[in-house]
């Protein structure tokens, strides 16, 4: 893992202890934070990391369904979308522990989600979706919180901010 040597100072967001995110959301924005590097700068293959952290997380039997669940999300996210979607690198552990304005809002959608709060989640989707249709992406959300965020769930390891692999910055996709 790297330092914050060379990341940006003041784009990072907010301390991710603020959001009082669980172990298994806080898996979930890693995944996801590897496939946005995926996205971002092809060249680092970032979503080898964000399978090998799925599989490090939540097992060999349920790693790989979530790991594809949480790239199901972001592909609906990014077909949807016409601007820039800003995250923090998975692979620096003092930007890996804030949260953008941006996943703040793809990890509140997928909560109001869980939570069955779909007027909430609605709203999440169309700021996320910038106004084009939410569908696909609130489709995608019930099936990553039905795998993912199942409560009482015992975990394999701890919860990976950052991870081995590619040193990259902050970035967007």
């Amino acid at each position: 893992m790297s330092s914050d040597k060379g990341c940006d100072q003041h784009g990072r967001g907010t301390p991710i202890a603020s959001f009082a995110y669980t172990d298994q959301e806080k898996a979930v924005l890693a995944i996801a934070r590897h496939y946005f590097t995926s996205f971002a700068a092809p060249q680092c293959h970032g979503w080898i990391s964000g399978i090998s952290c799925a599989l490090c997380v939540f097992g060999d039997r349920r790693g790989p369904e979530i790991a594809v669940a949480v790239l199901s999300a972001v592909q609906a996210m990014r077909r949807a979308r016409r601007s820039t979607f800003c995250f923090n690198s998975p692979d620096c552990d003092t930007c890996a522990a804030h949260v953008t304005p941006h996943e703040q809002t793809l990890m509140s959608a997928l909560r109001a989600t869980a939570g069955q709060r779909r007027e909430a989640a609605q709203g999440h989707a169309a700021l996320l979706c910038e106004g084009n249709p939410v569908a696909p992406l609130l489709r995608a959300l019930e099936t990553l919180a039905d795998r993912a965020l199942q409560p009482n769930w015992p975990q394999s390891s701890v919860v990976p901010l950052g991870a081995a692999g590619v040193k990259s910055r902050a970035g967007s996709m």
